[in-house]
């Protein structure tokens, strides 16, 4: 095939992605707009107190903040077993690739840290993308818990099928995942012919790709094997989620008539996190609206439209406050860097460490 021929499918693959990607986020949108009171939406917005929505949204913006910043330091831990590298460096790249995550359809940025860091460092490729898989499982895992030990102390009134069912469906994805990344570390054989008998009987050359990428999370689990990462790692993975139901719950108790506690808000956000973990469209548009209305649908009576109104317009605040937090350092982060997401990153880096 010739380049511009190449540059032809990629760009087709590229256009195709983010049509796949706006159908799925336009049928979530469609989802949670449905008989969405849009009267009572006007009248709350033209009645809201924006001074009190203010200072909500500020509170929530410095909580979030923690929460972020959280998420970004915890990847050093599982990155530093790979090799050395700067914690200067291993952020930057994080804060470009959770912006992308927002960015990218169909959840695509989950790719860009490792590959800006592998570029700017000497880590190998592999071995990023492993511990990138290894975090967002555990994640998986972690949300899924909450979700089904929140579920355990519901004492509400509203149907709890929709929750429980996207918390199984979470676990059947995410179970096996951990299983065959253990598998892999510590029976690569195994691993191996399981993909061989499984995959392989559909295409080789995908069975094939798949073992390769198995044994490279044999490095992404170098981490999990030192204790004191580990530790490190779920303390910092603690604070990442604390802090993310703290910023809504205080943003919801700051700015909205709505009475929610901190538990039941994280049991919200278990629903929701569940939800945008669907690859969809950019800035996870309309599987962010509808999985919030649904978390907040077990502790705020939707058929009040009132309520649904300020639950609305609660989500949306929130997903436009989440995303200038996320955004923001990026862009930064690429205006001052340029040099991280070009391809001669590696080049350039390593000439600058030999100067040193």
């Amino acid at each position: 095939m010739t380049q511009n021929g190449s540059k032809t499918s990629g760009a087709a693959r590229i256009a195709g992605s983010f049509a796949v990607a706006s159908l799925i986020g336009a049928f979530f949108l469609w989802l949670a707009a449905r008989g969405l009171p849009l009267d009572d939406v006007r009248a709350y917005l033209a009645g809201a107190d924006y001074r009190r929505l203010g200072v909500a949204s500020l509170a929530f913006v410095a909580i979030y903040a923690v929460c972020h910043g959280a998420r970004i330091w915890r990847w050093n831990y599982l990155v530093r077993p790979l090799g050395e590298v700067s914690t200067s460096m291993v952020n930057q790249a994080c804060t470009l690739g959770f912006t992308a995550i927002v960015l990218f359809p169909l959840r695509l940025g989950e790719f860009v840290r490792p590959v800006v860091l592998s570029r700017s460092s000497r880590l190998p490729a592999s071995g990023l993308l492993a511990t990138a898989v290894v975090e967002r499982v555990m994640d998986g895992l972690i949300i899924t818990g909450l979700l089904f030990l929140a579920l355990s102390t519901y004492r509400g009134e509203a149907p709890v099928a929709f929750a429980r069912g996207a918390g199984l469906i979470s676990l059947m994805i995410f179970l096996p995942a951990m299983i065959m990344c253990v598998i892999a570390y510590t029976r690569r054989h195994w691993a191996e012919v399981i993909v061989e008998q499984t995959l392989g009987r559909v295409s080789s050359k995908l069975a094939a790709g798949v073992s390769g990428l198995l044994m490279g999370f044999v490095e992404g689990f170098k981490s999990l094997v030192d204790g004191q990462n580990l530790g490190r790692f779920l303390a910092a993975t603690a604070l990442y989620w604390g802090t993310n139901a703290l910023s809504m719950w205080a943003l919801l108790t700051l700015g909205f008539d709505l009475e929610v506690n901190l538990w039941e808000m994280a049991t919200v956000m278990a629903v929701l996190v569940i939800g945008i973990m669907v690859p969809a469209g950019p800035a996870m548009a309309g599987n962010f609206e509808f999985f919030m209305s649904q978390g907040l649908g077990l502790f705020v009576d939707l058929d009040v439209s009132l309520l649904a109104a300020q639950v609305a317009v609660f989500a949306v605040l929130v997903h436009a406050l989440q995303l200038l937090v996320i955004v923001i350092p990026g862009a930064w982060v690429m205006a001052r860097s340029p040099w991280l997401w070009r391809r001669d990153a590696r080049r350039e880096t390593l000439t600058e460490q030999g100067a040193d």
